[in-house]
């Protein structure tokens, strides 16, 4: 299989997916975006092969095509996040490199940057991003609580839960500086300023920084 039909099949799953979000997952609706008919030929291999049905005009995702579809847009929506939270692109140039983003990313890589954005919601431009199993996890956590940095006592070893911030430049020189979701770190001073130990240095930042900092801590440790 070519990489152009693969990417053609990911765009038709993609738009059916927005297409049911707005309650229009029409034909009609569809031949209007799409005005160079360049899906007819899969919607016949999607009907066929249990992607998709047709029900009076309206094409539905089966549970087949759903979890594709699912996932597809959850690459997409993630994309955009990194590119405007951390790239500081604006979201309304997001679009074309997403699209490119969404079909090389790994399924382990999309997680770890979900973990690392701190499992946003929605994307830049409001629409919501699909769960994965990385924000299942971090549901089910049961003995350990995500709480800010600010909120931990000096001399408590942490984990970095992610790093919650809009600030793109802030969030570029806390992955400058080491502070990875996943990464274990010692509060080590609280005040006048926060001090942190991270691989063998010390290092001191403002307490907003900290607030923006989510770490794991055993729930009872205060």
């Amino acid at each position: 299989m070519d990489m152009e039909t693969e990417r053609r099949r990911d765009e038709l799953l993609e738009m059916l997916w927005r297409l049911t979000e707005r309650h229009e997952p029409t034909l009609g609706f569809l031949r209007q975006h799409d005005t160079e008919q360049r899906y007819e030929g899969y919607l016949k291999e999607f009907s066929s092969n249990g992607m998709i049905r047709m029900e009076e005009g309206r094409i539905l995702l089966t549970s087949k095509g759903q979890k594709k579809a699912r996932d597809i847009v959850r690459r997409h929506r993630l994309a955009e996040r990194l590119l405007v939270d951390v790239m500081g692109k604006l979201a309304s140039e997001t679009e074309e490199e997403a699209c490119e983003f969404e079909h090389v990313l790994a399924p382990e890589l999309v997680d770890a940057i979900c973990t690392l954005l701190g499992h946003p919601t929605t994307c830049p431009h409001g629409q919501p991003i699909p769960d994965g199993a990385c924000c299942a996890k971090k549901k089910q956590v049961v003995e350990m609580s995500v709480v800010s940095l600010t909120q931990v006592e000096a001399g408590q070893q942490i984990r970095i839960a992610s790093i919650d911030t809009q600030d793109p430049q802030r969030l570029s020189r806390l992955l400058a500086l080491g502070f990875m979701p996943g990464s274990n770190i010692t509060l080590l001073q609280r005040y006048p300023t926060l001090v942190v130990q991270l691989e063998g240095r010390q290092i001191a930042f403002e307490e907003s920084i900290g607030n923006d900092l989510r770490v794991w801590q055993k729930q009872g440790s205060n």
